[in-house]
């Protein structure tokens, strides 16, 4: 008798274990975001492809290590095209670009006054700010020069080895990359518009373009997934995008805030976030690529360029004097178990150094 209840404990502890195991499988499956097929979606169109030499830097020799997707604009026509470019992926630090993008539109909607402190505002932290953290003005976030300098989730690298002491810098006199002053435009965004970072972007920004790809699920807030995050009142926004609507944002930008007919960021904003307020070259950290930061924009003198960077290998320049619009985006998940495997692979590859030939190549023609 004891022996075949013994044998019904063990069948019932291995089904249970099995079913267990089939729903941790298909929880790490699971995508965060899906591909939605707004109504509001307008095909881009072609217009005369790329010079050959170019399209040759551009596109791979060897296939990728990963997923990749590239996407060349010339005014708002496709001419260069590789890979997925519908495939949506976690946009990264590219978000914070985007971000910028909002502001002006919510600053030009009367919401937003970018010299309001954060005293006025009423925004705080886990860690209380100090009075003179919290004199420090939404502009001088947008600058990343806010001289708060806490932890703050999905910061990496520099933004923790070469975080500043608290204090040691004034509001408004510092540059210093990070993740705190992002993810509070995030928060204050909100607070100030009453709508969600996703709702608001669908609204005024992926309707008027027409984006193919984008509803307002596309942004997530907090930690995707179980894993541990600093302790913060303001949460990393993550923001999912495909290449073909990234490049709409670019190619925005680089005619002036004009998609089409209609104007959707005032001119006078798209030159005031693109202005470089911090001389890199006299940052203590050294950055190859750009010799200024804007409003969340890094810039290239040397080319006139506008950029946007993510973690992971991903890139949106804008070329203002030649309507070009280039975008590069490497898949580094979309579920537990793709990102865990990305993240797992020391081989992060991306086609940086052809994206870097291809645009110089473009300036000189």
């Amino acid at each position: 008798m004891k022996t075949t209840q013994l044998k019904r404990a063990i069948r019932y502890l291995a089904f249970s274990l099995g079913v267990i195991l089939i729903i941790i499988l298909i929880y790490t499956l699971v995508p965060r975001v899906s591909n939605p097929s707004p109504d509001f979606q307008r095909e881009l169109s072609y217009g005369e492809p790329l010079p050959e030499s170019v399209a040759q830097v551009l596109t791979p020799k060897e296939k990728p290590a990963r997923t990749r997707a590239i996407l060349v604009l010339e005014n708002e026509k496709i001419v260069y095209e590789y890979g997925p470019t519908d495939k949506i992926m976690n946009t990264a630090s590219v978000r914070k670009a985007v971000m910028s993008v909002l502001y002006g539109i919510a600053v030009h909607q009367g919401h937003i006054d970018v010299n309001k402190s954060l005293a006025a505002l009423g925004i705080d932290e886990h860690i209380p700010l100090t009075p003179q953290e919290k004199s420090a003005t939404i502009r001088d976030l947008l600058m990343a020069k806010s001289g708060i300098y806490l932890p703050a989730q999905g910061e990496h690298d520099s933004q923790i080895t070469q975080r500043p002491k608290r204090e040691s810098h004034l509001p408004g006199t510092y540059f210093f990359a990070n993740n705190f002053d992002a993810n509070v435009l995030g928060t204050i965004l909100i607070q100030e518009t009453g709508m969600s970072i996703g709702k608001f972007m669908e609204e005024y920004l992926a309707k008027p373009l027409g984006m193919q790809d984008f509803s307002e699920d596309n942004v997530l807030m907090g930690g995707p997934w179980f894993w541990p995050k600093k302790e913060s009142l303001h949460q990393q926004y993550y923001l999912y995008m495909s290449t073909r609507d990234l490049a709409r944002i670019g190619a925005m930008m680089g005619n002036n805030g004009r998609w089409g007919e209609q104007q959707i960021l005032p001119e006078s904003w798209v030159k005031e976030s693109t202005r470089s307020y911090s001389d890199l070259k006299k940052s203590n950290i050294k950055y190859t690529l750009y010799d200024g930061f804007g409003y969340q924009w890094w810039l290239t003198s040397e080319t006139n360029s506008i950029w946007a960077d993510g973690y992971g290998g991903r890139f949106l320049i804008v070329l203002p004097d030649k309507k070009i619009t280039l975008v590069e985006q490497n898949f580094t998940g979309n579920s537990l178990l793709s990102t865990g495997l990305w993240l797992k692979n020391r081989n992060r590859d991306s086609g940086l150094e052809n994206m870097i030939k291809a645009h110089k190549m473009l300036m000189q023609n």
